[in-house]
């Protein structure tokens, strides 16, 4: 008996090999392209050997396709029913999305994070640059699941619109597998709008990973910190010990003498090297403080020299062996004197400023860089106690400091007949109203010392001089000196006539350069001693921080907004379009293959290339058939 469908059914009918029915079964009419994959039933003969033979109904039930196996003598053998989702789901895109946007968020907070901040030391030493590859890695891991899902699902879209060639379906397989297949379907143009953009998208998150490892660098900045930062300053100075053999009664302590020395003859352009100071950064900086220090200042008397004859040549003297001289009391005594060291040290009477340690008047017939002239000049220099305003800074380890203001006390003070309820130290008052002390021991202890070491003494160019330094002992030795313009023999009294005649012809203003390394000496001597106190200052160090590029930070945001956008516009392109979410499945293709006009086609090609030239004149378009139930469908104009 037969059955008939009725409107709106199919009929799916088997029959065994000699004609006989078996089955008939009706369904409601079902569109294949409605949910997932239709479900497929085969019988398969479970006796081996069993020559069966398959005949497929052709049309489609509203749950499975029906395969019924049956042997020769038409019994039914077996059946095992193989079910394909119905369904798909865009809920993997959704997600892998979802992650690759929080990879991306991540990279940004964390960036933000620690923008302007130091490197941060995390365990096993882990970089803030590892941190970001990882992040970048995972979301163009994730976000290539959607772009690949996405231009996949968008082949079927493409066919389902409109008769496209077959060989699209290679050129969109490609594109869902890589940058380069991406690449070769924009260059193709077989994308169309949605196909094209998820391949621009795709190419574009190559830059993904090197963008985001770009947007932060690293510079250095400095840092200040209050502590590790320390430098000593002078409230008052008392070092002195008492001497008989002193002319004031007392003598300096060592490290003062060590001081002047230093100062006279190191010539090392350090005159504070031995100053004792705190920086652990090896770079600081303090605010401008007042230290007790020793000042010196050097005036140009040139213009007071005159002619000086000795008394013994008469009214008539020899003018080429007569000298030169000035009011303050210093001389040179015969034309062969081309350099004189005058000292003058205060007296008890109040001679000069009560601060002052000495005064020296230099004067000479040759400028320091004017050779085989007679050029007379004269130059008065002094040292006295007074309070400077210093700003102190380390460099590399190194510290420096300059003089910003200094303070004097001119004040003349007899002590000639002292009162014992007197104290004749010397007071400075500084700019913040604090007074500043040089102790009454300590001032005449360093006049009487530099009233020894500081005797008049002269350099002079005779053949008599240098015989006579030889058999008189009380003379200074002859030194072949060269130095600027003044070479040959020449004779010293002193050491540091010698030192200052070095000095005058070394360098263009050597004399103030001198007397500045050793009244920074003494000040070095001052701030050694009792009486000083640490300053505190700021150490520097160098430290690298995390600089945020944000213009990097575009590329990373505008690809997951891309893809964001792709896989919207791929659900809603879907859905209007009716198109079965198959996505990459290899499935959908393998069970919905080529109608059997289409597949005839290719009968006569035998090698894949001529298949592949063939496909691209085919046309074909994903549609229903009612007879056969084929899928993609070939253009009847198509050749």
């Amino acid at each position: 008996m037969a059955y008939q469908p009725l409107k709106g059914q199919q009929s799916i009918q088997v029959e065994s090999v000699n004609g006989e029915h078996l089955t008939n079964q009706t369904s409601p009419d079902h569109n294949p392209f409605q949910a997932g994959f239709q479900d497929i039933q085969f019988d398969r003969d479970v006796n081996a050997g069993t020559d069966a033979r398959i005949k497929h109904a052709p049309h489609w039930s509203a749950s499975t396709n029906t395969t019924v196996v049956t042997s020769e003598d038409g019994s039914l053998k077996s059946r095992r029913k193989v079910k394909l989702s119905r369904s798909g789901t865009w809920m993997p895109e959704i997600v892998t999305l979802l992650v690759g946007f929080a990879a991306v968020a991540s990279i940004i907070g964390v960036i933000a994070r620690f923008n302007g901040r130091a490197l941060p030391e995390w365990p096993y030493q882990i970089t803030l640059n590892a941190l970001i590859a990882l992040l970048a890695t995972i979301a163009n891991a994730t976000m290539s699941i959607t772009l690949s899902s996405g231009i996949s699902q968008s082949k079927w879209i493409r066919f389902k619109q409109a008769n496209k060639p077959l060989s699209d379906v290679e050129v969109f397989d490609e594109a869902s597998r890589g940058s380069w297949g991406a690449l070769k379907l924009l260059v193709k143009r077989r994308g169309g709008f949605l196909g094209s953009f998820g391949a621009v998208v795709a190419i574009i998150s190559l830059g993904l990973g090197p963008f985001a490892q770009q947007i932060a660098t690293y510079k250095t900045r400095s840092v200040e910190s209050d502590v590790g930062a320390a430098v000593p300053r002078a409230l008052n100075y008392m070092g002195a010990l008492p001497g008989n053999t002193s002319s004031t009664g007392y003598v300096p302590i060592l490290p003062m003498k060590a001081a002047v020395y230093n100062g006279l003859f190191a010539e090392n352009n350090r005159p504070a090297a031995s100053l004792a100071f705190t920086c652990q950064s090896g770079n600081c900086a303090w605010k401008p403080f007042e230290t007790l220090a020793v000042c010196h200042e050097c005036i140009d008397i040139s213009s007071l020299a005159t002619r000086y004859c000795p008394p013994e040549y008469g009214s008539k003297p020899n003018m080429s062996t007569c000298g030169w001289q000035v009011p303050q009391g210093a001389r040179l005594n015969t034309s062969s004197d081309v350099f004189s060291m005058t000292s003058f040290i205060p007296s008890a009477y109040g001679d000069m400023p009560h601060s002052t340690l000495i005064r020296i008047i230099f004067m000479g017939t040759e400028l320091h860089d004017v050779p085989d002239a007679v050029n007379v000049w004269a130059k008065q220099c002094s040292l006295q106690t007074c309070v400077n305003t210093l700003s102190s800074s380390v460099v590399n380890g190194t510290l420096q400091e300059n003089i910003t203001h200094s303070v004097m006390n001119s004040t003349v003070v007899d002590i000639s007949s002292p009162d014992s309820e007197s104290e004749y130290a010397v007071y400075i008052k500084g700019g913040s109203d604090d007074f500043y002390v040089l102790g009454m021991g300590a001032l005449l202890s360093i006049r009487g010392w530099f009233g020894s070491i500081f005797t008049n003494g002269s350099a002079t160019r005779t053949t008599t001089d240098f015989t006579r330094s030889i058999t008189d002992p009380d003379r200074a030795v002859v030194v072949n000196l060269t130095v600027g313009i003044s070479s040959g023999e020449t004779f010293f009294d002193t050491d540091i006539v010698t030192a200052f005649y070095w000095n005058y012809y070394e360098y263009a203003d050597g004399l103030n350069m001198l007397m500045s390394d050793l009244a920074v000496s003494m000040t070095t001597a001052f701030r050694g001693f009792m009486g000083a106190e640490p300053v505190n200052g700021t150490s520097i160090s160098f430290e690298s921080y995390v600089h945020v590029r944000w213009g990097f930070a575009i590329l990373p945001v505008a690809v997951v907004l891309a893809t964001f956008l792709f896989l919207i516009a791929s659900v809603v392109m879907t859905s209007r379009s009716q198109t079965k979410l198959w996505k990459s499945s290899a499935l959908a293709t393998m069970f919905h293959g080529l109608d059997h006009d289409t597949r005839a086609k290719f009968d006569a090609e035998e090698s894949l290339e001529q298949m592949k030239k063939q496909a691209k004149r085919v046309k074909v378009k994903l549609t229903r058939d009612g007879s056969d139930g084929t899928l993609l469908r070939a253009d009847n104009m198509s050749t």
